[in-house]
């Protein structure tokens, strides 16, 4: 014989899901869907904008300043790639933000990983206080360097060069990716870092056996944070690298608006050029950004 049904046990499924489904769809669920809607549209409509005015000359873009009329050019983005008359052509700016980005990212995210784990490891008490002495150093403006950090590499003949600027950006990296990589490396189970101790390996080891392999979204995350830092920094940029062949894309598209003459739509076909890299680089590891942010929010 067939056992008796239990209706009452899915009743109260059937209930609970019914409450959830029409919470989601209450006031609140419909606030919240128009807040996202307006949040994408505030970070959607500036870059569609800046795309449709690279298409325009620069008395249409001043007659529509968000693109949505005038005549549709393509000649913008050759000049914006010839440069500017007695400045260099934007692939010597490319190639200058390429190599500062390397070079800054090599120095800042091993710094930054390595910091980020000694605080792990360490103890409570000394890890907090690190922490707060490098969140009080991001704290910090920026303009309050400039003048000391022009002084400084000035004194060892730095300025307006690669290494100089590396350097500069690093350091001002370094924290953040400290903080972060921390986070990230806290959330490594020390059951793999005991096991590792046993199988002989030291902490140098068990970092780069161990711990790397199973933190790489952290890496990629700091890794691309630092890039957009590195690629769009512009206030550093304009005091340390005065030479038009030494400077870096964000900084050389600045010469597209002159004193006398501005060549707006070279300047957004500029603009589009150097966000077209980051965008790419996004939506290639937004998987794993979104992986190593959220393992070190959890944490």
């Amino acid at each position: 014989m067939r056992a008796p049904r239990t209706p009452s046990r899915t009743r109260p499924s059937v209930r609970r899901s019914g409450r959830r489904s029409g919470w989601r769809r209450g006031p609140l669920w419909y606030v919240g869907y128009a807040l996202l809607l307006v949040w994408t549209a505030i970070t959607v409509v500036p870059f569609v904008s800046m795309l449709l005015l690279s298409l325009h000359p620069t008395s249409d873009i001043y007659a529509h300043p968000l693109g949505l009329g005038g005549q549709w050019v393509l000649s913008n983005y050759a000049d914006a790639w010839r440069g500017v008359v007695g400045g260099a052509p934007l692939s010597t700016y490319i190639i200058n933000s390429v190599l500062v980005a390397l070079c800054s990212l090599a120095i800042g995210v091993t710094c930054g990983s390595l910091a980020g784990y000694g605080l792990a490891r360490a103890t409570r008490g000394l890890s907090n206080a690190v922490s707060r002495v490098m969140v009080l150093a991001l704290s910090v403006p920026l303009v309050v360097a400039l003048i000391p950090t022009f002084e400084l590499l000035g004194r060892y003949q730095m300025l307006n060069s690669v290494p100089g600027i590396s350097l500069v950006y690093a350091a001002f990296m370094t924290p953040t990716i400290a903080l972060i990589m921390r986070s990230v490396f806290a959330a490594v189970p020390r059951e793999l870092l005991e096991a590792a101790k046993i199988d002989g390996y030291g902490e140098l080891a068990a970092l780069l056996r161990v711990v790397l392999p199973i933190s790489k979204g952290g890496f990629v995350s700091v890794t691309l944070l630092g890039l957009i830092f590195v690629w769009s920094e512009v206030q550093f940029g304009v005091v340390l690298l005065t030479r038009p062949q030494n400077r870096t894309l964000s900084v050389g598209l600045l010469s597209f608006q002159g004193q006398f003459v501005s060549d707006q739509g070279a300047f957004f076909a500029g603009l589009v050029i150097a966000t077209f890299p980051i965008v790419i680089l996004f939506l290639i590891f937004q998987r794993y950004i979104t992986s190593g942010i959220t393992l070190g929010a959890l944490k």
